[in-house]
């Protein structure tokens, strides 16, 4: 399978719910469910949402920015709640991946700043959010961080979408 692909059952959502005032909520949603679960990528989603509607850009690329921000604080605490120890034992490939070692770097050096820019970048958010975590890192910065992150990478994504779609035909 293609990572770009977008599954069959996520392409039909958008397809019913794109001429519906509630489209960007749809997308939303996914946004903030793609975060809390990290199952896929959302750009996967992103992309195709704004080929369909291209003049929604801008809400798409601000509401799907604040729902992965939320996303990611829920996380956050699932990780607090469920302890570092069931945690590891049950993702312990996060702990050996190379991004969680540039990731508890970054945010040892640099903090939520560094929160931000992880978000913001292609670089797998997931083992930054457990780092954050286990260090007890403020949630409600963390969610501001990933926010202001996810909105303005997806605001610049959405809008070059919509403004060169046929860049972006083969994630359709």
């Amino acid at each position: 399978m293609n990572s770009h692909r977008l599954p069959d059952c996520l392409r039909r959502l958008l397809l019913r719910s794109v001429s519906h005032r509630y489209y960007s909520l749809v997308v939303t949603a996914i946004a903030f469910w793609s975060t809390l679960t990290f199952s896929f990528p959302f750009v996967i989603v992103l992309v195709p949402a704004v080929l369909l509607s291209p003049r929604r850009w801008r809400a798409l690329g601000l509401l799907c920015g604040i729902a992965s921000g939320l996303g990611a604080a829920a996380l956050v605490e699932i990780f607090r709640y469920l302890g570092s120890a069931f945690v590891v034992a049950r993702y312990p490939e996060l702990m050996r991946a190379d991004a969680w070692q540039t990731a508890s770097e970054w945010l040892q050096q640099w903090g939520l700043l560094a929160m931000l820019i992880i978000a913001g970048s292609p670089i797998p958010q997931t083992p930054a959010l457990l780092f954050c975590a286990l260090a007890n890192v403020s949630t409600f910065g963390i969610l501001i961080a990933v926010a202001i992150g996810k909105t303005v990478k997806y605001l610049f994504l959405t809008w070059a979408t919509a403004r060169y779609p046929a860049r972006f035909i083969r994630y359709n």
